[in-house]
C-alpha cells in the first residue's frame, strides 16, 4: 500500500469523528461513499498517522461470515478453512447427528 493520502476522499478528522461516534462500517461507507476495501485502506492510513488502533464495528463481519458453515437447501457446506484440515476433501460425505447439549456432530462416512 502506498503511504500518504492516496484518496481524495480520505479525511482523517471526519473518519476519526465517525469512529468516535460508534458508527458501523456500513454507516461510514454510505456516508463517505466508499467501498469496504477503501474503508479498510483509510483505516490503515489513520492508524499509521495516529499510531493508534481503531476498531470499526462490522468491518470484518463479511470475512468472518465467509469462514463459517453455510446452510444450503440440500445440506451444509463447509468453509474453505474447514477443508484445510487433514483428511478432508470437497467430495467427502458426512452424517450429522445432534447431541443432547445442542451440538451437531459430523461423522465422515467415506
Amino acid at each position: 500500500m502506498a503511504t500518504g493520502d492516496y484518496s481524495t476522499k480520505f479525511n482523517p478528522d471526519r473518519l476519526r469523528n465517525m469512529i468516535g461516534q460508534g458508527k458501523t462500517a456500513r454507516q461510514i461507507m454510505k456516508e463517505l461513499g466508499i467501498s469496504r476495501f477503501t474503508l479498510k485502506e483509510h483505516l490503515l492510513l489513520l492508524q499509521r498517522k495516529d499510531k493508534q488502533y481503531y476498531e470499526i464495528p462490522g468491518l470484518l463481519e463479511e470475512q468472518e461470515a465467509a469462514l463459517r458453515t453455510i446452510r444450503r437447501r440440500r445440506g451444509y457446506v463447509c468453509s474453505p478453512a474447514t477443508l484445510c484440515l487433514p483428511n478432508f476433501r470437497p467430495t467427502d460425505a458426512f452424517e450429522m447427528s445432534e447431541e443432547e447439549d445442542g451440538r451437531i456432530v459430523m461423522t465422515k462416512l467415506n
